[in-house]
C-alpha cells in the first residue's frame, strides 16, 4: 500500500480531536493531563484504558492495545487502515487524497458489496416470478405487504444450484468473489454453487445502506436442514459486531431500542408502526453489539423468547450492556409469545403498552432468582438472599439503600440484615479491586505482561533503553542525526523494538515527521500497540543528545552480554575471565 502523504496526515491529526472521537465510545474521567475510561477491547472493572491528548494516542494497560486515533477507529468499527482514514476524514469534511481503492483487500470489500447489492436485486426480482409464488405466498402468510417486502428488501433464492452464481458472473463478478462474499463455493469439479437456495432472503445492510450478508430462511416445516443459513464472517461483515435493523431503527431510537431475537419480530414490528426495534440475529449480545447500540440510544428494552433458554440470553446481555453505561429494561410478552405472535394475536397498540410496561434489568434480575429458590424453607430463603446481595452489591449505595427495603418487605426479613451482608461484599469488592489496580500499576511500571512479548522481559534493561531512544528520536528528529551509522537496527537486542526503530529512521530519512499516525501504516497492530505505550514513557520527553549516548552505550552493553547459551558452552577458564571482567566493569 502506498503511504498517505505526511500532509494529509498532518491534516488529518489536526480535524480529529481524539479524545473527542474515543469520547463517543468509552466514559473517559480525567486525570491530570490524561483521560482514562473502562477498556473498550477487553472486559475490566479498573480503568487501564488511556488517552494522551498532547499526542494524539491511546494505551490500554490492560490488554497492551494502543495506537493513535486511526488504530481506535480500526477496531471499534471493524475496519482496516484506508477505510478508517476515510471515516475519520468524512467526519472531518476533508478529501482522502488516495482512498487506497486499488489496494487488494479495498478492492476486495468493495466487489462483495456490489455482489451483495446485485444478489439483493435478483433475490427480490425472483420473489415475484413464477417460481417465487411460494415464497411470496409464505411471506405474505406471516401478515407483510408488498410495501412492507420492499421496504426491507425480501426475496427468494432459487431452488437451483447454480442460478445466482451464473447472474453474478454475467454481470462481470468473479467465482472468487463470490466465494469471500459467502454467496457461493466452489463444488467437487470446482464450479460456482450456490449457497442459498429456496430460501426467504433477508438481506443485512450496514449503516452506511450497503448490503454486507444476507440471512436465509427455508419455508418448509418439516425441512431437515437448519431453519435459518446466514452469511458467515466476510471481509465486510462480522456477525457479532451488527444489528439487523439499525440502519432504519437509529432515527428513531435516541431514546429507547427493543432488541429483539429474529429478523421477522423486527420487520412485524416496524410494519406495525414500532420502528426504534433491532435483531440480534439469535447470538448472545456482544460488547461490539452494546458499544454500537451505546452510540445512537440511552435505553435498550431486551426482548427474546419466553422460554429458559431467552431468559438466560437476557442474563446474559445484561452486564454486557451495563459495561457501556446504557439503562437496561426487559419486555416481558405473555405466554411465551414473541413479538410477531403478540402483535398478530393482539395488535399493536397492545404491545407498544407491553413495551412502556417493561421492569428494569434488576427487578428481571431478581424475580428470577427468587423463582429459582424455595424461599417458603429456611436453607432456600437464606440461599435466595445471598445470591441477591451479589446482584445488590454492584450497584451504587442509593440503589442497594432501596432495593434493600424492597427484598426486606418481599421475603419477610430485616433490611439491617441485608444491609450487614452487602457491607461484607463491598468491602470484599474493594480489596479485589486495590488488586486489580496493583496489577494494572505494575503492568504500567513494566510495560506489559511477558505474554505480550517474552523476549522484552528477558531482556528488559536492553529493551527499556531501546525503547527511550525510539521516543526520543520520535519526539525530538535533530537528534537521529548520523545514529543509524553508529547503531544500525540490527544492533537492537530485541526484535519488535529493532523493527520500530527501523520504521522510525525511515520516516525521518523521507523528510517525515515520525508521528504515531504515520508510523501505523508500516506497522502490525502489535508493533503500533508498542509504539503507543513507548511513545507516552515519561523520559523520553526530557531526552537530550546525553540520555542518546546514554542509551547507546546501555544497548550495545547489553549486545555483548553472553546468552544462557553462550554461558553453558564456556569453558571453566573462559566463564572465570568472563566473571572476572564484570565484577570489574561493576566497580
Amino acid at each position: 500500500m502506498r503511504l498517505i502523504p505526511q500532509s494529509f496526515i498532518d491534516e488529518l491529526r489536526q480535524s480529529s480531536d481524539i479524545a473527542e472521537i474515543i469520547g463517543g465510545y468509552v466514559q473517559l474521567k480525567r486525570s491530570g493531563r490524561l483521560l482514562k475510561g473502562l477498556c473498550p477491547f477487553h472486559s475490566e472493572k479498573t480503568p487501564s484504558f488511556t488517552v494522551f491528548p498532547q499526542n494524539g494516542s491511546f494505551y490500554c494497560f490492560g490488554c497492551q492495545t494502543g495506537g493513535s486515533v486511526i488504530t481506535f477507529i480500526e477496531k471499534a468499527e471493524q475496519l482496516d487502515f484506508v477505510e478508517a482514514v476515510k471515516w475519520l476524514a468524512n467526519r472531518a469534511g476533508i478529501e482522502v487524497p488516495d482512498d487506497g481503492s486499488s489496494d487488494g483487500i479495498g478492492l476486495l470489500r468493495r466487489r462483495i458489496k456490489e455482489a451483495n447489492r446485485e444478489a439483493a436485486r435478483f433475490f427480490y426480482r425472483q420473489l415475484y416470478t413464477t417460481a417465487g409464488a411460494e415464497a411470496l405466498a409464505y411471506l405474505h402468510g406471516r401478515g407483510l405487504t408488498d410495501k412492507t417486502i420492499a421496504h426491507f428488501g425480501l426475496g427468494w433464492s432459487p431452488d437451483g444450484w447454480d442460478k445466482l452464481s451464473k447472474h453474478l458472473i454475467s454481470l462481470g463478478f468473479r467465482a472468487d468473489e463470490l466465494e469471500a462474499a459467502n454467496l457461493s463455493f466452489s463444488n467437487r469439479s470446482g464450479a460456482p454453487t450456490d449457497r442459498f437456495r429456496n430460501r426467504v432472503m433477508f438481506p443485512i445492510i450496514d449503516l452506511q445502506g450497503s448490503v454486507i450478508a444476507f440471512g436465509g430462511r427455508t419455508m418448509e416445516k418439516e425441512h431437515q436442514g437448519r431453519k435459518y443459513l446466514n452469511t458467515s464472517d466476510t471481509p465486510v461483515y462480522k456477525k457479532t459486531n451488527n444489528l439487523y435493523g439499525l440502519n432504519w431503527a437509529k432515527a428513531t431510537c435516541s431514546q429507547s431500542v427493543v432488541v429483539t431475537e429474529g429478523f421477522m419480530d423486527v420487520i412485524a414490528m416496524w410494519q406495525a408502526g414500532i420502528t426504534n426495534v433491532v435483531a440480534s440475529q439469535g447470538t448472545a449480545f456482544t460488547a461490539e453489539q452494546a458499544r454500537l447500540l451505546s452510540k445512537y440510544t440511552s435505553t435498550v428494552i431486551l426482548s427474546q423468547d419466553g422460554d429458559e433458554a431467552g431468559q438466560n440470553a437476557i442474563r446474559r446481555s445484561i452486564p454486557v450492556l451495563r459495561a457501556t453505561g446504557l439503562d437496561i429494561r426487559v419486555l416481558q410478552i405473555p405466554d411465551n409469545m414473541d413479538p410477531d405472535e403478540y402483535i398478530k394475536a393482539h395488535s399493536a397498540e397492545s404491545m407498544r403498552s407491553l413495551i412502556n410496561g417493561s421492569v428494569s434489568d434488576t427487578e428481571f434480575l431478581i424475580a428470577g432468582i427468587i423463582s429459582h429458590h424455595d424461599i417458603d424453607s429456611y436453607d432456600g430463603r437464606v440461599r435466595c438472599l445471598r445470591e441477591i446481595c451479589e446482584l445488590l452489591g454492584k450497584m451504587n449505595p442509593l440503589e442497594q439503600e432501596v432495593w434493600a427495603g424492597r427484598i426486606a418487605e418481599q421475603l419477610s426479613v430485616d433490611k439491617s440484615a441485608i444491609m450487614s451482608q452487602l457491607g461484607i461484599i463491598s468491602r470484599k469488592q474493594r480489596r479485589n479491586e486495590s488488586r486489580e489496580e496493583l496489577k494494572a500499576m505494575a503492568q504500567e511500571i513494566t510495560g506489559g505482561g511477558t505474554r505480550s512479548n517474552p523476549e522484552r522481559q528477558q531482556h528488559l534493561r536492553a529493551a527499556k533503553a531501546e525503547e527511550s531512544l525510539i521516543a526520543a528520536i520520535t519526539l525530538s528528529p535533530t537528534l537521529a542525526a548520523g545514529l543509524e551509522q553508529r547503531l544500525p537496527p540490527e544492533s537492537f537486542v530485541t526484535s519488535m523494538n529493532r523493527r520500530l526503530y527501523a520504521a522510525v529512521l525511515e520516516q525521518i530519512k523521507n523528510g517525515n515527521e515520525p508521528s504515531l499516525m504515520m508510523l501505523e501504516q508500516q506497522l502490525t497492530p502489535d508493533e503500533t500497540s508498542a509504539a503507543a505505550r513507548i511513545l507516552n514513557s515519561e523520559p523520553a520527553v526530557l531526552a537530550t543528545a546525553g540520555d542518546i549516548e546514554q542509551y547507546i552505550a546501555i544497548i550495545n552493553e547489553e549486545r555483548a552480554r553472553p546468552t544462557a547459551d553462550d554461558l553453558s558452552g564456556m569453558t571453566d577458564a573462559d566463564l572465570a575471565s568472563y566473571m572476572q571482567a564484570l565484577s570489574k566493569r561493576k566497580k
